[in-house]
């Protein structure tokens, strides 16, 4: 009962630490460089980590079974290119559709592939990178898809009331209905006894595949949100869009607490990991810091991140 009790205690402080992190670096950033203390770059920041968080938000659905998607950014590019010339043509509630539904298949068939196929889900989900970045590639050729309205970019550039942009209330307001899923649902219950202990879920009557299942097809959704956004951000669909965005994705849950093992965490703070990483970045380009060495420090923070989570496991 005692460890139990250590063990919960524990991951709310790992929570609340990295809120005190987050705070940390917001004021060493303020100090460092005065251009970070603007209203405009902090907004920015949010603005910018808008879709790596919403991306966030299906990943850490995943990663709470104890699984991981390496497919995200290719299915979030390939539900950008597909949607492209449907934002032109019939509007943005239909771009929006294809481009979900595409997600939520593609996320299906991942399920289904490591669930009643039985292949490992390091396998099937880098399978699906390839082949989804090969089918964008197979489509424009290399050649930006474009034509969508000028007025969409109010989803990935507006700003509600002149300051707050669209893109990050999108974001927070689905971490609120993805957190309460979790913690009031069933669905939810299910997902972290499946992460807890996945043989014991199974006894207890719990569906693993079809949970394993539901868990990537509404992974692959907010994938392909996140493409979205970011489509109508630049208005336009390029095959290099979000490359190594799963990664970043990764990250931001196990800094915000979620275990790569599963069971453990809580999907809001992908939030606050999410945001860590942006700092990081928005603190390197305010420095003038070449974009190499930011894909070095932002290697460093992922290696980091796990690292941290494979020792508070252990002990």
């Amino acid at each position: 009962m005692q460890k139990l009790q250590f063990i919960k205690i524990s991951k709310k402080n790992r929570a609340w630490t990295m809120v005190l992190v987050l705070i940390g670096m917001i004021v060493l950033s303020a100090i460092i460089s005065p251009n970070f203390r603007t209203p405009r770059n902090l907004l920015n920041i949010l603005n910018q980590n808008s879709i790596y968080g919403i991306m966030a938000l299906g990943m850490g659905c995943i990663m709470l079974t104890g699984s991981i998607d390496l497919s995200a950014g290719s299915i979030a590019c390939l539900a950008g290119v597909l949607a492209a010339p449907i934002f032109g043509k019939y509007g943005m509630a239909a771009g929006f559709a294809v481009g979900i539904l595409l997600g939520f298949v593609l996320g299906l068939i991942n399920g289904l592939l490591i669930t009643k196929g039985r292949i490992a889900y390091f396998v099937v989900t880098l399978g699906m990178m390839q082949v989804a970045r090969g089918i964008v590639y197979v489509i424009t050729n290399g050649v930006p898809v474009q034509g969508i309205p000028t007025e969409f970019k109010i989803v990935g550039m507006g700003k509600i009331a002149g300051f707050f942009p669209v893109s990050a209330l999108i974001w927070l307001v689905l971490a609120v209905v993805m957190a309460l899923l979790l913690k009031y649902t069933r669905f939810g219950q299910y997902v972290y006894a499946l992460g807890g202990n996945e043989r014991a879920a199974w006894l207890s009557g719990v569906d693993k595949d079809l949970i394993k299942i539901m868990v990537y097809a509404i992974g692959g959704a907010f994938f392909a949100l996140g493409g979205l956004v970011l489509t109508l951000r630049v208005l336009m669909a390029t095959a290099d869009a979000c490359q190594s965005y799963e990664m970043t994705a990764i990250a931001s849950c196990v800094i915000g607490g979620i275990a790569m093992d599963g069971g453990q965490g809580n999907i809001l703070s992908s939030i606050i990991g999410a945001l860590i990483m942006g700092l990081v970045m928005n603190m390197l380009q305010l420095m003038g810091i070449s974009s190499y060495w930011q894909q070095i420090f932002t290697g460093a923070i992922i290696i980091a991140a796990v690292a941290v989570d494979s020792i508070s496991s252990k002990k």
